[in-house]
């Protein structure tokens, strides 16, 4: 009996210690951390944290920004499809928020188009051949204007 007091003794003691040292750290880290009391770099870890918050703000942007740009470029897409615009057209609209997009110009490695509306118009004739998918007959006719179209792009 008197062995459990003492444990629960110590234990007691021990979380008092360190909920002290917790607390003290939030009131004053300063002082704790000149005393040399800040044993788990509390404030470093607060950086940390941080930083890691503010890189999640980013990449969360960053996301939003791309569905954005990927529910354009599908409106744009059921347009060119429909034949409510023609490719040139549909690259017009496409060009500046691809210009800017990390990777783009990494799409066709190995078979590189001659400039850069032209890798728009791939991308749009890709993404509307993608859209098409369930309907083959019509994947075909649209494609294959687009393909006619895309060999007079300027």
């Amino acid at each position: 009996m008197v062995a459990r007091r003492a444990g629960t003794v110590s234990a007691a003691t021990l979380f008092g210690l360190v909920l002290s040292l917790v607390f003290t750290d939030l009131v004053a880290p300063r002082w704790v951390q000149a005393v040399g009391l800040d044993v788990w770099n509390i404030g470093t870890l607060r950086d940390e944290v941080r930083g890691h918050d503010e890189q999640a703000a980013i990449v969360e942007a960053q996301r939003i920004r791309i569905i954005r740009e990927a529910e354009a470029s599908g409106r744009v897409a059921e347009r060119l499809a429909a034949g409510k615009i023609s490719l040139a057209a549909a690259v017009d609209e496409l060009e500046p928020t691809l210009r800017h997009r990390v990777g783009f110009e990494c799409a066709w490695p190995n078979d590189r188009p001659p400039t850069f509306r032209h890798a728009v118009a791939r991308y749009a004739i890709t993404r509307v051949e993608a859209d098409l998918t369930p309907d083959p007959e019509r994947q075909a006719v649209v494609v294959a204007r687009l393909l006619a179209e895309y060999a007079d792009l300027r």
